[in-house]
């Protein structure tokens, strides 16, 4: 196993409701345990008996009894209920890395692998698997939501790790309300295969702390390209166009949605100032709308959206310029 911190090496989902599911191997995760596989189990069935609203971790669901997954945790207590289940490594695939100073404080290793909501690569499956196989466990794997990248992320590498099976794995997406819209996803939890030792504990895959993103000027060249791709789904309905049948219009506002979440501390971003933030984050919210209302085939609200959205970029490219 090699962690190296961001400067030495590049390693390369929006629910409130609280819940916990758990699934051994042999066992799909619908299915409940007959008998109990100890403490972290048991803070976790506890944790989900209680109200929702007295929780810091959102859509928790155990995938096996040393394998969550969740939304990000945010702040001292979302980091001390993952003490409390006993967490030691939390592997972060969304755009922003774990909390490492929290971590820190509550003894919790922290491994950033960013995916994309149009799938995980093969190099990434590998680094989720050798995660698997060699950080300290339990492990806790999350995205931004907890319902879509991170259910997928840690079932490919649960598969890779020899934890789970492929049926395990779609069973677990279902119970973790993975939309069949992020087709990607499912195709990479669909194929994904279990390693040998030899590549489990292959020392030349490296896991980082914090990711290094694309800068910011890449950032907001990304971020055209998206938009110039999902006003064309819009044209078809927020469908994929008869053209580009490859396109996922749900997947391509969740990474305009990302990329704004990535650019909120770019030093750009500090630079510019309190109105350029406010910008930033308004366009960041109408995009996680988009992503939402797509999702629940609200078509009018979604376009909608996506000309306040258009409307948004415009004003801030004319105040500060195409790269902020």
């Amino acid at each position: 196993m090699m962690i190296v911190s961001a400067g030495l090496a590049l390693s390369g989902c929006a629910g409130s409701q609280n819940t916990h599911t758990q699934a051994s191997q042999g066992q799909t995760p619908s299915q409940e345990q007959a008998e109990p596989h100890g403490s972290n189990e048991q803070h976790a069935q506890a944790a989900s008996n209680e109200r929702h609203d007295e929780h810091a971790l959102h859509n928790l669901h155990a995938l096996t009894p040393e394998l969550y997954s969740a939304a990000e945790p945010v702040g001292d207590p979302a980091y001390a209920e993952l003490a409390a289940l006993g967490i030691k490594t939390v592997i972060s695939v969304d755009g922003v890395a774990p909390n490492k100073q929290l971590a820190q404080r509550y003894g919790i290793s922290v491994v950033h692998i960013p995916t994309t909501y149009d799938g995980i690569s093969d190099k990434q499956s590998r680094q989720l698997a050798h995660a698997m196989a060699t950080m300290p466990r339990p492990i806790f794997v999350n995205c931004h939501h907890g319902k879509h990248r991170g259910p997928a992320a840690i079932c490919v590498g649960a598969i890779g790790s020899g934890d789970i099976t492929n049926a395990q794995a779609i069973d677990f997406m279902k119970t973790a309300k993975t939309s069949p819209k992020y087709t990607g996803l499912w195709k990479a939890a669909e194929a994904a295969r279990p390693l040998s030792n030899a590549e489990l504990h292959d020392d030349s895959i490296q896991l980082v702390e914090a990711a290094v993103i694309e800068d910011f000027v890449e950032g907001m060249a990304e971020l055209s390209r998206l938009s110039d791709l999902i006003n064309e789904c819009a044209d078809y309905g927020f469908r994929a166009p008869e053209n580009h049948p490859d396109l996922a219009p749900i997947s391509l506002a969740g990474q305009i949605h990302n990329l704004f979440r990535e650019m909120e501390d770019d030093q750009i971003t500090i630079d510019n100032g309190p109105n350029f933030y406010k910008l930033l984050t308004h366009s960041r919210d109408l995009a996680s709308q988009l992503e939402t209302q797509i999702e629940h085939d609200d078509i009018d609200g979604a376009y909608n959206s996506l000309q306040l959205l258009m409307e948004a970029c415009s004003d801030c490219h004319n105040e500060y310029g195409r790269n902020g």
